[in-house]
């Protein structure tokens, strides 16, 4: 109990998360684009599994059509989906690094001033 009062009067009227990991930045607005950053890495990961798997999934399909010119045609829908899939997911990483090189600022790993007021 004594440990738990010691801890509450050191932290200088800091609110502290402890469920919050290491990893979340402390600064106001930064746990924020923390997670928007971490949201979009995510969304890529994901976009490029699923491009692998519609890709493989076409291909098997226009083997097994077997000259079913129906299904080679749905087959081919589909990797034409897949590699727009990863145009899309390039061009997002493409436009991220632009802005990153335009603006000197790094939107994945979003670093934000500490500004001390007196």
């Amino acid at each position: 109990m004594i440990k738990i009062i010691s801890q509450v009067l050191a932290a200088d009227n800091e609110i502290v998360n402890n469920a919050l990991d290491k990893a979340v930045p402390r600064e106001a607005g930064a746990g924020l684009a923390f997670y928007i950053a971490n949201l979009w890495r995510t969304i890529v990961t994901v976009g490029g599994i699923l491009f692998l798997i519609y890709l493989i999934w076409g291909g098997v399909e226009w083997m097994i059509g077997g000259g079913d010119k129906a299904r080679v045609e749905n087959a081919q829908h589909k990797i034409s989906n897949a590699v727009i899939g990863l145009g899309v997911l390039v061009a997002s990483y493409a436009i991220t690094l632009f802005i990153q090189g335009v603006f000197k600022i790094n939107l994945l790993k979003p670093v934000f001033p500490n500004y001390i007021t007196p």
